[in-house]
């Protein structure tokens, strides 16, 4: 069985392709009503599914090898001869059988339909589309976001970004992990085409980037992560690479 989670990829892997069946746009639109961000994330995944078309990345798929062949046979013949040997219990009699109650809004079955194949690439390449360093993560239905001051691990911590190029608007988050910190940046009105480099600076001067981002006509919606942890991490800069100008900045607060 497919759990929610995996459910929902598919939905949105479909509402993206425009192949959503009736019965599967009605289930969507159940879980927008309890889950808003879905409508976001179905935007993003679009906004992605068109830059790619318009750029030169190709997917490749390569075939395995011979010697790869035949170590998954062997383990395939391993595993049947092992099936074999266990003995198989009596099936129920319609009597003893276990009663099953479908449980209401949650996935039951497998989309046996038609394979999506295309959603591997096009997660695979997110990166280069959205920007170098910068990762494309779906919310869990099943876990409720942490919450908690400045530097608690994995809850969302609004940040105040100042000085935008002229006609910009900037919006950004923090999320403090073990391994660094992550920055969720929303904009618009950045110039097209233009490459932004999110640079964190730690509180010894260090730079630590983040990745970079383009300019776009559609509106960003972007999770860049940098190797600093958010106690060590003092200001965020967005700088458009090659300009002579100044970078929008937000001071961030002491852990």
């Amino acid at each position: 069985m497919d759990s929610l989670d995996d459910r929902v990829a598919a939905l949105i892997a479909a509402a993206v392709a425009d192949e959503l069946t009736p019965d599967e746009a009605a289930e969507l639109d159940d879980l927008r009503r309890t889950h808003p961000w879905l409508d976001e994330e179905i935007a993003t995944m679009r906004d992605i599914s068109l830059r790619l078309a318009v750029s030169d990345l190709t997917w490749t798929e390569v075939a395995p090898s011979d010697e790869l062949r035949e170590r998954i046979a062997a383990t395939t013949r391993s595993d049947a001869a092992a099936a074999s040997s266990e003995s198989v219990p009596a099936p129920l009699s319609p009597a003893s059988a276990p009663a099953l109650t479908p449980q209401r809004g949650l996935p039951v079955r497998r989309d046996a339909r038609r394979p999506r194949r295309w959603i591997t690439p096009l997660l695979g390449a997110a990166c280069v589309a959205i920007g170098i360093g910068a990762g494309l993560a779906i919310p869990s239905l099943v876990n409720t976001p942490t919450s908690g001051g400045p530097g608690t691990l994995g809850a969302v911590e609004q940040i105040d970004v100042r000085s935008e190029p002229a006609g910009a608007q900037i919006d950004a988050a923090l999320v403090a992990h073990t391994w660094g910190t992550e920055a969720v940046v929303d904009a618009t009105g950045l110039e097209v085409g233009a490459t932004y480099s999110v640079v964190f600076i730690g509180d010894d001067g260090t730079e630590f980037s983040a990745g970079e981002m383009l300019g776009s006509t559609v509106p960003i919606h972007c999770r860049l992560n940098a190797a600093v942890l958010r106690e060590e991490a003092v200001r965020l800069e967005i700088r458009e690479v090659g300009a002579n100008v100044p970078p929008a900045v937000a001071d961030l607060p002491q852990t």
